[in-house]
């Protein structure tokens, strides 16, 4: 390769000279003497070739699919052959039958001469016409408080029934119910004594006997999962007491409800109530009215309601600007989880009060002078709720209120055996309050609230028998099927009363307060299942046998039993 080089130099080098030679000798006519350098050493060089241009390399070639033998052993077991054993299958495609009874008793008898009855009756049968009758007695022929032989008995008696009538869509329901409650004022005053020189034959215990009438009508729908759902009712109620106590009560409500398919939806709720009162020194008309539109949101986990409260009520009150009042009303709820959530709400109202309601927060109630509603300015409320693993709830909050003529009862100044009703102008009320519930399958539950108070008053000294702190804890257990036993327990304090001094000749008299007992109630119940239809119960209320004063002047009966058994027919 390196010879090539060489020889095309050395050529060339002698062409170009002898073409000078040539040319001179034309030209001059003569030869010069030339030297030629031949260079064996240099080396000539070329590019680098891309490898772009490289051959590829030759691959071994696939030698293809071979044919393969394997070589078979075979191996005998003596293994029997499967059996099939095929049985019918016995299924119930038709759901088991309940044993149903339309009617169930219950009798029994306890200490302090206290017969009990209950009974009930209602149709079973798919016709479109229902009814339902109940009756319910109990009472108690002797008092904690004996005075020269009268007792302070007290009895119950509940009458009444419901009828249901069910057209395609549409339900057309009825009931009438009658109901006497007998209490005796026994609550003489346990500082009294007999003045000396003075023939006295001591205190007579008076009777008292409140009877009730009610009445009611109306119409519902039934499936209650269309866009609207709706729900009217008429009512009359009659009351009247052993004096001079009456009260007629004519009233008249509806509900309608609107659905649709997104995540809105609504209500609007009608209600009027025309009463007229009449007292040893009070009678009077009274109406309340009252409209109540919502609109109510759910996206996911977060529900919101917003309102309005309108309410038309005729009570006389000194300064009271107008008979119609209008509050919002708004309430959130967002569950994080079913764990944790938080709950809100502003609101405002008109409690509806009455003689009747009135005498069922207090039996002993004497003559009134006034009737008022409470005017709740604002409600202001807020907390947290959650259910831990489906077997553990709770809620725990806090409740401010502001209200106007908050009522309270206090023993009368005439008779220290009956109660009247004081208002407080203008109120603040906190209440924390806390909710723990258990269950654990079928065999336990538990239910219990805790309820903190205080108040802030304007015209009265104190929250007059109202608790300060009230706890209840309800269990209920089933260690088989046939028994159910149930322990509740009931606690409230920072009771306060008004006991007034007539040792002084001053009018009114100066007073005293008074720190009632806290009040400790433990009640066992029992309930054993002998078969399908006779069971036997056993109940127990006050077993720490404590003198426990709700009303002042007013011990409780202590440790009372009761037992008996029940049938269904």
């Amino acid at each position: 390769m390196k010879k090539l080089p060489v020889i095309l130099l050395a050529g060339t080098a002698f062409i170009w000279g002898a073409g000078t030679s040539f040319a001179q000798t034309q030209k001059q006519g003569e030869v010069t003497d030339q030297e030629f350098v031949i260079r064996k050493d240099r080396v000539l060089t070329v590019p680098t070739q891309p490898r772009a241009f490289e051959k590829l390399p030759v691959l071994p070639q696939p030698k293809g699919i071979e044919n393969f033998s394997y070589t078979l052993t075979p191996f005998f077991l003596n293994i029997p052959a499967l059996q099939l054993h095929p049985t019918a299958l016995d299924k119930q495609y038709r759901k088991e039958r309940v044993e149903l009874y339309p009617g169930f008793i219950r009798a029994g008898y306890g200490n302090f001469a206290s017969p009990l009855l209950e009974a009930r009756y209602m149709s079973i049968s798919p016709e479109p016409l229902n009814f339902a009758l109940q009756l319910k007695h109990q009472s108690f022929g002797k008092g904690p408080v004996e005075v020269l032989g009268a007792q302070s008995p007290e009895a119950h008696t509940l009458f009444g029934g419901d009828v249901s009538y069910f057209l395609n869509k549409s339900e057309v329901f009825g009931g009438l119910s009658w109901g006497q409650d007998k209490y005796s004022f026994y609550g003489i005053d346990p500082n009294f004594t007999i003045p000396d020189n003075v023939d006295f034959i001591g205190p007579i215990i008076a009777n008292n006997i409140l009877n009730n009438l009610q009445v009611k009508a109306g119409i519902r729908d039934i499936e209650k999962t269309g866009p609207v759902s709706y729900e009217g009712q008429l009512s009359f109620r009659a009351f009247k007491d052993s004096y001079l106590a009456r009260e007629n009560e004519v009233g008249a409500k509806a509900d309608l409800r609107f659905r649709t398919e997104s995540d809105w939806s609504g209500n609007l709720g009608l209600a009027f109530y025309h009463t007229n009162p009449e007292d040893e020194t009070y009678q009077k008309t009274r109406n309340y009215l009252t409209i109540r539109p919502r609109i109510n949101y759910k996206y996911e986990a977060f529900q919101f309601s917003a309102g309005l409260n309108l309410v038309s009520e005729n009570d006389s009150i000194p300064g009271k600007e107008s008979d119609f009042k209008i509050f919002p009303v708004l309430k959130a709820n967002y569950q994080f989880a079913d764990e944790f959530g938080f709950f809100a709400e502003l609101s405002g109202d008109v409690q509806r009060n009455t003689y009747f309601t009135f005498v069922n927060e207090n039996p002993f109630l004497g003559p009134s002078s006034q009737l008022l509603n409470t005017t709740q300015n604002f409600k202001l409320a807020g907390g947290i709720e959650g259910q831990v693993q489906e077997s553990i709830h709770y809620r725990a909050g806090i409740d401010i209120s502001r209200y106007n003529n908050l009522h309270f009862f206090v023993n009368s100044i005439t008779d220290s055996a009956r109660f009247e009703i004081v208002y407080d102008e203008k109120s603040t009320v906190v209440n924390l309050n806390a909710e723990l519930g258990f269950r654990f399958s079928e065999k336990y539950s538990m239910s219990s609230r805790l309820d903190l108070f205080q108040y802030d008053l304007s015209t009265q000294e104190e929250a007059w028998h109202r608790p300060v702190w009230a706890l209840s804890i309800n269990n209920q257990v089933k260690p088989f099927e046939r028994l159910l036993l149930q322990a509740n327990l009931n606690f409230m304090g920072g009771l306060k009363a008004k006991d007034y001094q007539f040792e002084s000749l001053s009018i009114p008299p100066p007073f005293e307060t008074v720190n009632l007992k806290a009040i400790a109630d433990i009640q066992l119940k029992m309930d054993f299942k002998i078969t399908d239809r006779i069971s036997v119960f056993a109940e127990g209320n006050n077993l720490t046998n404590g003198k426990n004063m709700r009303w002042l002047n007013y011990p409780v009966r202590g440790v009372q039993l009761i037992g008996g058994a029940s049938f269904k027919f």
